[in-house]
């Protein structure tokens, strides 16, 4: 495993050397200028690539005293014995509670709430792809990208577009779910190609445009611990 330490942290944040469920999770501790320091799985300390990444986490996992192991945990540095968690939903209402990135009424909440259980189930999607391996991806493939992205992205598309608003999906200013779909539509931009331009979905073209400029999302970006590539495991079919 890889061991990014930072001596400033609040947080440490674990899991594999991908973007993965834990990108929307930096994104969000980036915008909130909080620091953290990182445990990566299926790599070396210097980078490399670990042959059986599996190992790794599990030779880990057992010295985390998390009631629930699994990844992507999150570990609150200053009050250690209290908050040792995992599930990625959980851990972005934590933070967004913790920052927040809630929204400011229970109706903003409740669309949050509605939006990140949609984007989940189009992640599912996206993962039943990445992950489908040998002769049945070409198929599984052509499926997804003529059922789920239409359905998903122009949800989410005529959702943004009928806002006043229209860099940010719930309120007047950025929330949890920000951080999820823009992780989402910029993985989809790149795995089906023409998906999103400013001809065919030009709200949501605009959108993954506004949320590169926000600065501390640019500064994150530009660091030296961002992860551009890979989204999925080294062994997927799309990564």
């Amino acid at each position: 495993m890889q061991r990014i330490e930072n001596t400033n942290a609040r947080f440490e944040l674990g899991y594999w050397a991908i973007r993965g469920l834990a990108q929307p999770i930096r994104f969000l501790l980036a915008h909130a200028e909080v620091e953290i320091s990182e445990v990566r799985f299926g790599i070396n300390q210097d980078g490399s690539l670990i042959e059986d990444e599996s190992p790794d986490w599990q030779d880990h996992k057992d010295a985390l005293s998390l009631p629930f192991a699994n990844l992507p945990y999150l570990i609150d540095l200053e009050l250690p014995n209290e908050v040792r968690m995992t599930q990625s939903n959980a851990i972005m209402r934590f933070l967004a509670r913790r920052f927040d990135y809630y929204g400011d009424t229970a109706i903003e909440q409740t669309w949050i709430d509605l939006l990140q259980d949609e984007a989940y189930d189009f992640r599912n999607s996206i993962i039943e792809t990445a992950y489908t391996l040998g002769p049945e991806y070409e198929k599984t493939f052509a499926e997804f990208k003529s059922t789920s992205v239409p359905r998903y992205l122009d949800g989410f598309e005529y959702h943004l577009s009928n806002r006043k608003l229209q860099n940010c999906f719930v309120g007047s200013r950025i929330s949890l779910v920000d951080f999820i779909l823009y992780e989402l539509i910029w993985q989809v931009r790149l795995m089906v190609a023409g998906s999103i331009t400013v001809t065919n979905r030009p709200t949501l073209h605009r959108f993954l445009e506004s949320f590169e400029k926000i600065p501390q999302i640019a500064a994150y970006r530009a660091g030296d611990d961002y992860i551009d590539r890979p989204i999925n495991s080294p062994w997927a079919s799309f990564c």
